[in-house]
């Protein structure tokens, strides 16, 4: 028999959800955009800009989710049981695993967390007769419960009856050399980051000059009629348009500068890729100030 034993949530159903949501929320956004830019400047101009923003504001989350689930996995050894799920990460000993039982032999309703949906059951909920649940599954139709002195994880491995099996076979072998207890939460990893005073000054910046923007924006366009927002193939300016168009400049630098962020947040998990990050929050420094430059001579 196998000491180690890496068991995996359904996915599937999950990662399809999630490609789902972020192709019609990308979609309906960019068509709202469009329609705005169209637009004769007034109401339905700066509503269909908001909506268009509203519309993209979840995609953050989304990614994210859909990522944790394409990295998640339950790795159960003599030593204890591992859970990674994205950035969360979970190491219980296994002397302090008390019973491992499926959610729907345990004879009570189980609330789930809030704004959870397919491939995303995660949260917590405090639960009379449990305690504490922490859920971190994807599937609550395969939620198993591990209870230990300090809380409840539900977790959904694919296979549940192989993984109790795994875990009753375990608990006979006995532990020689328990895990340490280990914990880490999203919130810590954006904690170190922000802790490194070089990451913290480039995203501070990026921000502060993608704000900048849309004041110098707020001074430019009162002052003017029209504007002519670029040339065309033979290098002569495009007919002008209203100086309210200038908002797609700051938008613009706002979209570069969330994709930046979020994109320099994957590279620096790893020691070995954060001068890739670094750069990707450079340039998020940098693009604003192309933008203030170009706003300065149109």
């Amino acid at each position: 028999m196998e000491l180690q034993t890496i068991f995996t949530p359904a996915r599937r159903t999950g990662l399809i959800f999630h490609a789902a949501a972020v192709a019609v929320l990308l979609g309906s956004s960019a068509i709202v955009f469009l329609q705005a830019y169209q637009m004769n400047v007034g109401q339905g101009y700066i509503f269909g800009i908001l909506a268009s923003i509203i519309l993209a504001a979840p995609l953050p989350l989304l990614l994210y989710r859909a990522y944790a689930l394409a990295q998640s996995s339950y790795t159960i050894d003599r030593d204890g049981l591992r859970l990674r799920w994205g950035l969360r990460g979970e190491d219980i000993p296994l002397p302090q695993i008390e019973w491992v039982r499926p959610a729907d032999e345990m004879g009570f309703h189980l609330p789930l967390p809030f704004f959870q949906w397919p491939g995303a059951v995660v949260g917590k909920r405090k639960v009379e007769g449990l305690g504490e649940v922490e859920f971190i599954a994807s599937d609550v139709r395969k939620l198993l419960l591990v209870a230990t002195p300090q809380k409840i994880y539900a977790i959904s491995p694919a296979d549940g009856r192989t993984f109790i099996r795994s875990f009753r076979q375990i608990i006979e072998l006995g532990s020689l050399s328990p895990l340490p207890s280990y914990s880490v939460l999203p919130a810590a990893f954006l904690q170190q980051v922000w802790q490194d005073r070089s990451a913290r000054w480039l995203a501070l910046g990026g921000l502060g000059l993608t704000g900048a923007l849309f004041i110098l924006a707020a001074l430019i366009i009162p002052g003017r009629q029209t504007v002519s927002l670029g040339y065309d193939a033979l290098r002569n300016p495009l007919e002008p348009v209203s100086s309210d168009r200038l908002l797609l400049l700051p938008l613009l630098g706002a979209a570069v500068y969330v994709v930046d962020l979020l994109s320099g947040l994957f590279f620096y998990r790893r020691v070995e890729r954060r001068l890739v990050a670094y750069l990707l929050w450079g340039s998020s420094v940098l693009t604003p100030l192309l933008l203030f430059l170009a706003m300065i001579l149109i």
